[in-house]
């Protein structure tokens, strides 16, 4: 049967006291490169697996960090979730749901911080998770008002990614532009950074607004493409959309295939655009255009800027750049 190795057997082995362990595990405090390699050079060799539940009792801290999202497909997240076990961090993916009931269970949860990727949630309820001692990052895609210290964003620059994707495809001679956000998001057409950017690049290319030009029930893939259709199919040609910009590369995907299944060539008769430059991008034909972000970046600010709230410190609002990555669709 085999031993249960103690953290004093760690320290003994790596010649250091038990509470130098300690500092190492919980990264509570500064431990010198030369201890550090050697505590975890003896917890590699002794196998060494601490107990997590007598843990969080000790430091009231449960270690785990829920990511609240309206899609539980985020591959590129995978980057953040291992650089977070690398800090000691287990990462729940929770499926957005509407309600107070929701916001209370994320509290009761124990969960150290929340990484919120929704939309969905007003001011009053993020502000709710931040006071009752659980610090928010957010993945901002519209304005807030009067959000808690607590609550801070890490976030692609989604605003200038469309602004760079509407002017794109102006140059290529598409007037009459279709956005579509991400599945289950909160359209706001004054708030949602996404659709400011939309708007200001048409005007300042000297084209019209029209907000029947934005898909505004995102609820499932039926009702974006009951719009797509309307829009591209259903309109005079002076009316049809030729170009669509959609809020991820997901629901790019379903509306590429649902065209091409409908007679029209992409990007001859119609030019589509997502958003993230994830794998789909290069397994869809043809290949997908899309606005993208450094994710290593994006992983590293947003570990960095949670385990800062988590040690009460003060984090600031991080916007990464974003650019686009032009294939064959557009």
């Amino acid at each position: 049967m085999r031993k249960n190795v103690t953290r004093n057997d760690v320290a003994k082995l790596a010649g250091v006291s038990p509470a130098v362990v300690s500092y190492v595990l919980n990264q509570t405090k500064f431990v010198s490169e030369e201890k550090t390699l050697a505590v975890k050079k003896a917890i590699e060799e002794l196998q060494y697996r601490p107990n997590l539940y007598a843990r969080g009792l000790k430091t009231k801290r449960s270690m785990q960090i829920a990511f609240v999202s309206d899609n539980l497909g985020n591959d590129w997240l995978e980057i953040a979730e291992k650089k977070f076990f690398d800090h000691g961090y287990f990462v729940s993916h929770c499926y957005s749901r509407d309600g107070e009931d929701f916001i209370q269970m994320l509290i009761e949860g124990r969960f150290d911080g929340v990484f919120m990727i929704s939309n969905r949630y007003t001011s009053s309820q993020l502000n709710e998770i931040a006071k009752a001692g659980i610090p928010v990052v957010l993945y901002k895609s519209r304005e807030y008002s009067a959000l808690e210290p607590d609550i801070v964003t890490v976030a692609p620059d989604f605003y200038g990614g469309v602004v760079k994707t509407v002017n794109y495809l102006i140059f290529r001679g598409h007037k009459r532009i279709m956005f579509v956000p991400p599945f289950r998001y909160n359209t706001n057409m004054k708030k949602g950074l996404r659709e400011k950017g939309y708007k200001e690049a048409l005007e300042a290319n000297g084209l019209e607004f029209d907000e029947a030009y934005i898909c505004q029930d995102t609820e499932n893939a039926e009702t974006v493409m009951a719009k797509v259709f309307d829009l591209v199919f259903n309109r005079d040609k002076e009316e049809r959309a030729t170009a669509i910009i959609a809020g991820t590369d997901y629901t790019a995907g379903l509306i590429l295939q649902y065209v091409k299944k409908l007679g029209l060539k992409v990007p001859e008769d119609l030019a589509v655009v997502g958003m993230d430059n994830t794998y789909l991008t290069e397994i869809l034909s043809p290949q997908l255009t899309s606005v993208d972000f450094s994710k290593e970046v994006f992983a590293q600010k947003l570990v960095d800027t949670m385990l800062k709230l988590l040690r009460g410190e003060k984090a600031e609002n991080q916007f990464i750049d974003a650019s686009l990555c032009v294939r064959d669709s557009a």
